[in-house]
């Protein structure tokens, strides 16, 4: 419906699989993964999920760990927001590659607040 839309579906460098299957056109397997962004962290895609990926997705870049902890800490301080590592991973891709970004009309899905107290306090101190 919007042809010059771009769709850009980030996966933490810790879990690659879906980013790697993507690039491969085919499902890839990686040995484990190394994220603190479970919700997203699998050693391979299914390969339907995969097949829609292929259908929508421009761009799957990665990002590290330390991006996620602070889009986590930027959506809690200035929205307020208890998100779980995987619904911070847009904001960790635009703090990764701001110039990707700067000057579009950018829109970051951020949905799940499945993260334990401690352990988000853990992760959005400075």
């Amino acid at each position: 419906m919007s042809p010059t839309t771009e769709v850009v579906c980030i996966q933490p460098s810790g879990a690659p699989a879906l980013a790697l299957s993507w690039r491969a056109r085919s499902v890839v397997t990686t040995d484990r993964t190394d994220t603190i962004a479970d919700g997203v962290a699998g050693r391979f895609p299914i390969a339907v999920v995969l097949q829609d990926l292929l259908a929508v997705a421009d761009q799957v870049p990665l990002v590290e760990e330390a991006s996620i902890k602070a889009g986590m800490r930027l959506l809690h301080r200035h929205a307020g927001l208890v998100v779980e590592p995987s619904a911070a991973l847009g904001i960790a891709a635009i703090l990764e590659d701001p110039s990707r970004y700067r000057g579009k009309r950018v829109v970051a899905v951020i949905c799940g607040s499945n993260v334990l107290p401690d352990a988000f306090s853990a992760w959005i101190k400075d």
